[in-house]
């Protein structure tokens, strides 16, 4: 019992207990026990350290019981070469993660991009052709849905470039951004944005702008900036929300074909169903399955006057555009 008393044996303990909380900490990380739990990420990070410094306090009682003097003393230098190696690496670390919230916040209050050329109000139409014919179109694919930013509680929205998926957000710095400001009229409006930016629908007096979305992961969104030239770029998933093609179609006032497409409105959604006749002025989606709309059929007083399926789009193509005001 004295010999578990002697001070070489105590610190083997208490470098043995903050040694294997390091230890189980970082295993936590690395196999990702905390990944996707929200709130509780952090405790679940700590329990696994706590876990892994209660096995080895208990385990270095038994060593220090049988081991000899000089070999507990060896021990407790290990145990300190460890401690220190830990500790570096840990400070390391969250120097970096500092370093680069600072580059995120500072850059683009100093150095502002151009301001966005406004864009053309006449008629509330849009679509994937965005003003051109379908065959000049560089962008047809419908694509995933859309992103819109939340511009009511970030007036920056930070765009990255080919972001490293196995990394936090909070480890990548934005290469650009678009901001905004309110204006006399208590609206929104963009103040300064990238020269390339040309997003898919942007009718700022209605607060809306809505990027194209080509694919989603975990923190990032990759998104069409520049709807002419098909640049894209990566979002914070948390700086907007995601609206994939079925929720957007609900959310519009009404859908008509394109131009040169089956503008056929069938009894059920399989492109061999019969044929509605029933004369309509307006289709407005009210469900939608797969590559298909059940649509209502209006008159020119929005009256339903019917309903039927629609295939609104093929092959990851659009064949329809949409109206999002009346």
């Amino acid at each position: 019992m004295k010999k578990l008393l002697k001070p070489a044996s105590l610190l083997f303990n208490l470098l043995s207990l903050l040694v294997f909380f390091l230890v189980g900490v970082y295993i936590a990380g690395w196999i990702g026990a905390g990944k996707n739990q929200g709130l509780a990420a952090g405790a679940i990070v700590l329990g696994w350290g706590v876990l892994f410094a209660g096995l080895a306090f208990i385990v270095s009682f038994f060593l220090t019981y049988h081991l000899v003097h000089k070999k507990i003393v060896i021990g407790n230098w290990v145990l300190l070469g460890c401690l220190l190696l830990g500790y570096g690496i840990t400070h390391y670390r969250y120097q970096q993660r500092q370093e680069i919230r600072e580059e995120e916040s500072g850059p683009y209050r100093d150095k502002p991009t151009v301001p966005i050329q406004k864009p053309d109000q006449q008629g509330m139409l849009t679509s994937l052709v965005s003003g051109m014919s379908r065959t000049q179109n560089q962008n047809a694919d419908a694509g995933m849905g859309f992103f819109s930013p939340n511009i009511f509680d970030n007036p920056t929205l930070y765009f990255y470039s080919r972001p490293n998926l196995e990394k936090s957000i909070l480890e990548h710095a934005p290469y650009d951004s678009v901001t905004f400001i309110k204006n006399e009229y208590n609206q929104f409006e963009i103040a300064t944005a990238p020269p390339w930016l040309v997003p898919e629908i942007l009718k700022m007096d209605y607060d809306i702008l809505y990027f194209k979305i080509k694919s989603v992961t975990e923190e990032f969104v990759e998104v069409i900036v520049n709807v002419q030239t098909g640049q894209t770029a990566y979002v914070s998933k948390q700086a907007g929300k995601v609206i994939y093609w079925p929720e957007f179609l609900l959310r519009v006032n009404s859908v008509e074909f394109l131009p040169g497409v089956d503008a056929s409105i069938r009894a059920r959604p399989l492109p061999t169903a019969g044929i509605i006749q029933t004369s309509y002025e307006y289709l407005r989606p009210i469900r939608v399955e797969d590559d298909w709309a059940e649509v209502l059929l209006m008159n020119g007083d929005f009256k339903k006057v019917g309903t039927g399926w629609i295939q609104w789009k093929r092959n990851d193509e659009l064949l329809i555009r949409y109206n999002l005001f009346s």
